[in-house]
């Protein structure tokens, strides 16, 4: 069973100390090489699209399967429809339900996504593929580092891309960027990863914030007096 492990950081942090140190571009260079989330920032509590890009095969070996683990945490996740692929997925039981869509109560979620047996293997080079997903981002994430794992499966062999930082990483972290841009270029198979952060409204409007744990307690002291 593939066990995800989580770092923290923060998206702005990230960037602007990356741009001041001038590797922006060995950070993308190194990515490309690999599976990547096409969007690395989330927002915690955010119904989320994500887009899993596959860009190359396997040593010229064409790509004939695509397996992915869902991070602990997430729920109501849903797989986009592709009609080149088939898709297949593998449930887990919560250890408490969890509230989901109209109202109901989940005990299980998307344990891991597997797209398989499509109408013809992607070519080994010269094109990418993307593989559409959507879930609910837990709420207390925010900070947090999640991680994807996932392995490709070729006509011949399989690229696995399920390695994780070597030491967790927090926004306070010294060295953070550079250590980041290590992980991606110098590890054999980084996990493609998303960097969550805090909101600063509702996702929807009929929604309504949800304080803070620092705010609350000042909220109540204010609606005592």
């Amino acid at each position: 069973m593939l066990i995800i492990q989580k770092g923290v950081a923060t998206v702005k942090k990230f960037l602007f100390a990356t741009a001041a140190a001038g590797v922006c571009g060995l950070f993308a260079a190194s990515a490309s090489a690999h599976n990547t989330l096409t969007n690395m920032e989330a927002y915690a509590g955010y119904m989320t699209d994500f887009e899993m890009r596959v860009t190359h095969g396997c040593k010229g070996s064409p790509v004939k399967e695509v397996r992915m683990k869902i991070p602990d945490g997430m729920v109501r996740v849903s797989v986009g429809n592709n009609r080149d692929w088939k898709t297949e997925v593998k449930m887990r039981k919560l250890d408490k339900p969890v509230p989901g869509d109209g109202g109901n109560m989940l005990t299980e979620a998307v344990d891991e996504i597997t797209w398989k047996d499509p109408a013809s293997p992607m070519p080994a080079g010269g094109v990418f593929e993307g593989f559409k997903f959507r879930g609910m981002v837990p709420k207390d994430a925010a900070g947090k580092i999640m991680f994807f794992r996932t392995i490709n499966v070729c006509t011949e062999g399989d690229d696995k891309y399920i390695d994780l930082p070597k030491e967790e990483l927090t926004a306070s972290t010294p060295g953070l960027p550079k250590k980041l841009i290590e992980f991606m270029s110098a590890t054999p198979g980084p996990s493609p990863f998303v960097i969550v952060v805090k909101p600063t409204k509702p996702q929807y409007p009929w929604e309504e914030m949800e304080p803070s744990k620092a705010e609350a307690p000042t909220q109540q002291k204010a609606a005592a007096n």
